[in-house]
């Protein structure tokens, strides 16, 4: 893990405050420190970079553009069909009976 000229600071201020505070702790950590110098850091534990906060959100922003356009497909989809539903329900009016008119002279032939 690198660090930035501050943040290395800020951590030997932090260690030389151990080291009068409490040098028995300060031994234990150091000896943890030795111990674990090979090991690399769980995944659970590492702090997420800024790349990665980005990715995420990048991630969510796509997700959320993806729910709202199919939200919208929908809704233009249910007014076409709402559309469509009173238009063809004007033009279909009901079938009037219609009277056919007989030749009185031709019985019906």
């Amino acid at each position: 893990m690198s660090l930035d000229y501050h943040q290395q600071r800020e951590l030997h201020r932090i260690e030389s405050r151990l080291l009068r505070s409490d040098p028995q702790l300060a031994a234990k950590l150091a000896m943890f420190g030795r111990l674990s110098a090979g090991q690399r850091m769980p995944v659970r534990e590492q702090a997420a970079t800024r790349l990665d906060r980005i990715r995420q959100a990048a991630a969510l922003i796509a997700k959320a553009a993806a729910a709202m356009s199919a939200a919208i497909d929908l809704l233009v989809s249910a007014v076409l069909a709402l559309l469509t539903a009173l238009i063809m329900g004007s033009r279909a009016q009901p079938a009037q009976p219609t009277r056919q008119q007989t030749n009185p002279g031709t019985n019906g032939r």
